[in-house]
């Protein structure tokens, strides 16, 4: 699973605007692959390399998606597209018959999304997820790994989104959920 899961390496490297393979961009993102896939963000003027990774493929951070995937079966939503990791976990299960992945950023979908797009159990919807219309739809599984700023708030956004999609789906989680939530009904 883990390494279905892998960023396919010939969409290394990933060149939109100032977004650029292995090399530093201030205050813009980057991909690398030393040993793994990332999108980082750089600092701010002067402070170098600082910032923070926001995505990557790395097999700690793909076990942090494993439990949902275990729970995926019939119709799944995700929040945020990111690498296709989790798409493609999900994919490796003939239970799973669909997903719908809402992403904003119209890059990420162009490139990282390029892969699913002539697979038929995949519907990837250009949206904010804040926004996003769930009316007619229902879902197994509810999945929600956005990005923020700096990360922080994130717990609180992904809680935004739990009770925005509680209606819709039988189940939900989101990557990096505080534990302690994960004993109310339906949190997975």
């Amino acid at each position: 699973m883990i390494a279905a899961a892998k960023l396919p390496r010939e969409l290394l490297p990933w060149n939109a605007g100032k977004k650029i393979n292995a090399a530093e961009v201030q205050g813009d993102a980057f991909l690398f692959d030393v040993c793994m896939a990332g999108l980082h963000l750089a600092g701010g003027a002067g402070e170098g390399l600082g910032g923070y990774t926001i995505m990557d493929d790395s097999d700690a951070e793909i076990r942090k998606h494993l439990n949902a995937v275990r729970h995926a079966r019939g119709r799944v939503l995700k929040t945020g597209l990111g690498f296709g990791v989790f798409v493609r976990m999900c994919l490796e299960k003939p239970e799973v018959e669909h997903l719908d992945v809402v992403e904003i950023d119209a890059d990420i979908i162009e490139h990282f999304g390029a892969e699913f797009s002539g697979n038929p159990r995949v519907t990837i919807h250009h949206a904010d997820a804040f926004e996003f219309d769930p009316a007619g739809r229902r879902w197994h599984l509810g999945w929600h790994d956005i990005y923020c700023e700096g990360n922080d708030g994130l717990a609180d956004l992904h809680a935004r989104l739990i009770l925005k999609f509680a209606p819709f789906c039988d189940l939900q989680g989101a990557w990096n959920f505080p534990r302690w939530a994960k004993r109310y009904p339906g949190i997975i």
